[in-house]
């Protein structure tokens, strides 16, 4: 009998450097097809404690600290509740590209796949902050930073191109309209929050800018390369043809201030229009609405005036993607407070 993980369980080991090298840009079994849904499936629950050990060393789990699995079992499978594994109903056949082989007998959904599935527990703009993760460097997780880094494992033209297999499948759509908000490159939470309030839509609660690109690399000249010491930057968040960069100041600014003074130097030498940003001006909105119209003038859009109902949808929309001042420690440092799909302490000790 086989196993297959699935929704959160199969994102959390994603994150576990032994397993990402499987999923990571589709570099898993391709066309990979396993006979799902034929044969018996009432012994599953027993399969899974057997593998349980196995599972946990691929992913460096302490197993006395693992939750119950989510497994996807085929439709009219029993679902009743127990202390090894929550199951999923699947009604069809398995999907080009939907799991790769972890081990024998065990299989684990793919990024895209692992997607569609979220998209039954949550929402639009939910499933947009959980794509940017998989389309960009980090995962969210319990804990003192709330995210940890891992490389990036898809992205939004294989997500496009694995959901447009489905039709009528339930939430497909909504998991596509996601796909409308979703970065490439995001190597934090913050990032992934400060590209999002620019770009997502009006209607949505954002500001209706442009989409950046995240974690551009900006090459630079001779002169400027033999004075940076380096060929090129990497900006977090890039307009490229006005040449706009925003470079958000973390906990780590003032660390290294001629570095930085050298880097903001050298950017405006190239031609660059640099907007360095705090996490008191992204949530201050008085500073933030100054930022993002000082932002839409550098790059030539014309913001347009908001309206009562649209400020509210702004509020409501920064209050779910920005942290609350609670969070924010003096420092700069941001205190996460854990997505419903974030990582638990899993880890080996």
């Amino acid at each position: 009998m086989s196993i297959y993980i699935s929704h959160r369980t199969a994102l959390w080991l994603m994150c576990s450097p032994g397993i990402w090298p499987l999923v990571a840009g589709g570099s898993g079994d391709a066309g990979l097809k396993p006979a799902f849904g034929i044969g018996r499936t009432s012994g599953i629950i027993a399969e899974t404690r057997t593998l349980l050990p196995r599972i946990c060393a691929l992913a460096e789990w302490e197993e006395g600290h693992v939750r119950p699995l989510d497994m996807l079992v085929p439709k009219g499978a029993s679902r009743r509740k127990n202390d090894v594994c929550v199951r999923h109903s699947w009604g069809r056949a398995l999907p080009e590209n939907a799991v790769v082989r972890l081990d024998e007998g065990v299989y684990l959904s793919t990024p895209e796949f692992a997607f569609l599935q979220m998209a039954n527990s949550l929402d639009e703009m939910e499933l947009a902050i959980l794509g940017c993760s998989l389309c960009g460097r980090y995962y969210p997780c319990e804990g003192p930073t709330g995210f940890v880094r891992r490389p990036q494992l898809t992205t939004v033209k294989r997500l496009y191109g694995f959901l447009a297999q489905f039709r009528n499948v339930k939430n497909a759509s909504k998991a596509r309209r996601a796909l409308r908000w979703v970065h490439e490159g995001s190597r934090s939470p913050m990032e992934t929050s400060t590209a999002m309030l620019l770009s997502v839509s009006r209607r949505m609660g954002g500001y209706g800018l442009p989409k950046p690109m995240l974690n551009q690399m900006v090459e630079l000249s001779g002169g400027s390369s033999a004075i940076a010491g380096t060929p090129y930057y990497v900006v977090d968040l890039y307009y490229p043809k006005s040449k706009v960069a925003v470079e958000y100041l973390g906990k780590a600014y003032h660390k290294d201030v001629d570095r930085d003074v050298t880097r903001e130097y050298v950017l405006r030498g190239e031609g660059c229009t640099l907007f360095n940003v705090t996490i008191t001006q992204v949530a201050t909105s008085s500073l933030r609405n100054r930022l993002v119209m000082d932002i839409a003038r550098a790059i030539g859009y014309r913001l347009r005036k908001s309206t009562p109902a649209i400020s509210d949808k702004r509020k409501a929309f920064l209050n779910r993607i920005l942290p609350h001042r609670s969070q924010i420690l003096k420092s700069g440092e941001v205190i996460w407070k854990s997505a419903p799909w974030a990582m638990p302490s899993l880890r080996q000790s």
